[in-house]
């Protein structure tokens, strides 16, 4: 995101639209309970509770089907029961002219596949106008192929199981690890109580109060 005289201007390089960091958030929520633990200790708690997750996350894939994960597949479904409410004019061309029932008209290249809602750029899923493009282009009994090949690789749910191939590996029990050979013994830094109780729940934003 760069920020030019006012105009904010968002890249699509990412291939997401979040613009909260409600993941950091929900993952750091997850480890309150080591943090207050010795630095071996919490590390063992985080290295754990990886484990319990990537496993998790597994179970639920074993479940999934469908070429895309269960995310990207209810935004389609949301996209294509929208689409069915458009007009498409085709210019001759590669472009075409979409237009909704509430002043929503914009332009899609199906060339370069871009939309000026430039949705399909930033989320990397074709948004309403472009299904409502392919469906339009379906009637006239051009070649489209399946829907989600329009979707960016990202939103595959193979790609969603190769990010979780590599695994958290068990370890023996303390009592069993090996003594370090290094003379120097490393102590805890001197800690100093804050004033006041503790605070383990993060700070919530304005929207969330309201």
């Amino acid at each position: 995101m760069f920020d030019f005289d006012n105009i904010v201007v968002f890249l699509g390089r990412a291939v997401s639209d979040m613009l909260l960091n409600n993941l950091c958030e929900v993952f750091n929520s997850k480890l309150i309970e080591g943090k207050d633990k010795p630095l071996i200790t919490c590390l063992e708690y985080i290295r754990e509770y990886m484990m319990k997750r990537i496993c998790n996350v597994i179970k639920v894939q074993k479940k999934c089907v469908g070429p895309l994960t269960p995310s990207a597949t209810k935004i389609m479904e949301k996209n294509v029961n929208w689409a069915s409410q458009y007009i498409v004019r085709w210019n001759g061309s590669d472009k075409y002219q979409v237009q909704g029932p509430w002043q929503d008209q914009h332009v899609v290249d199906m060339v370069e596949r871009v939309c000026s809602c430039r949705k399909w750029e930033l989320t990397g899923l074709p948004c309403k106008h472009v299904i409502a493009v392919l469906n339009d282009k379906a009637d006239n009994r051009e070649e489209v192929g399946e829907l989600h090949t329009y979707a960016h690789r990202v939103h595959c749910l193979e790609t969603w199981k190769a990010a979780y191939v590599y695994k958290v590996e068990p370890i023996k029990g303390r009592a069993m690890w090996p003594i370090s050979e290094f003379l120097i013994k490393i102590t805890p830094p001197l800690h100093k109580n804050q004033p006041g109780r503790p605070k383990k729940k993060r700070r919530r934003s304005a929207e969330e109060k309201s």
